[in-house]
């Protein structure tokens, strides 16, 4: 089980990874891509130890566990799983980046940087346009980290029923 549970951990860096680039107004934005394919792979990769260590109980196992979830959880799981097919065999995620307006006054800072706005008097506050990703699940733009978040909450309830708490390595 170490190994199931070192990518279940795997899984949750790369989301604290990429919950924290989401924050960030400037830098790399090719940096979120790559956090995101990390933690889909370390998620995808999960089901995959499960498989190789503990076949043919975790199938067993497995297939009863899918059918006890929500539809809206089988759904997301679905998504999630093929969304890394897409990033790993193919084009890359399917996730899709809008503009997020901030109104900023006369300064923003974030771990990313500072701005500072010089304007004259009764000029409108300034904006600043920062990236928003989401996935396209249902006709409904849902962000990628509460997403991603779910996802873990998902795959560490897998664990934890197959094999107890999922506490230290």
């Amino acid at each position: 089980m170490d190994q199931v549970k070192k990518k279940l951990r795997e899984a949750a860096f790369f989301l604290g990874k990429l919950a924290e680039r989401s924050r960030l107004a400037f830098g790399d934005r090719e940096e979120f891509d790559f956090y995101l394919s990390a933690f889909l792979s370390a998620a995808r990769s999960v089901d995959y130890r499960f498989r190789h260590e503990h076949n043919p109980r975790y199938e067993t196992f497995r297939s009863a566990w899918d059918t006890a979830l929500s539809s809206n959880e089988q759904a997301l799981v679905k998504f999630m799983v093929d969304d890394r097919n897409l990033e790993v065999h193919e084009s890359g995620s399917s996730r899709v980046q809008a503009n997020e307006h901030l109104v900023i006054g006369t300064s923003y800072r974030d771990a990313s940087g500072t701005v500072t706005v010089a304007a004259p008097p009764g000029a409108p506050p300034a904006e600043l346009v920062r990236p928003a990703f989401s996935f396209l699940m249902n006709g409904r733009a849902v962000p990628v980290v509460e997403s991603c978040v779910t996802y873990l909450e998902i795959l560490k309830r897998l664990v934890t029923d197959f094999c107890g708490p999922v506490g230290a390595a």
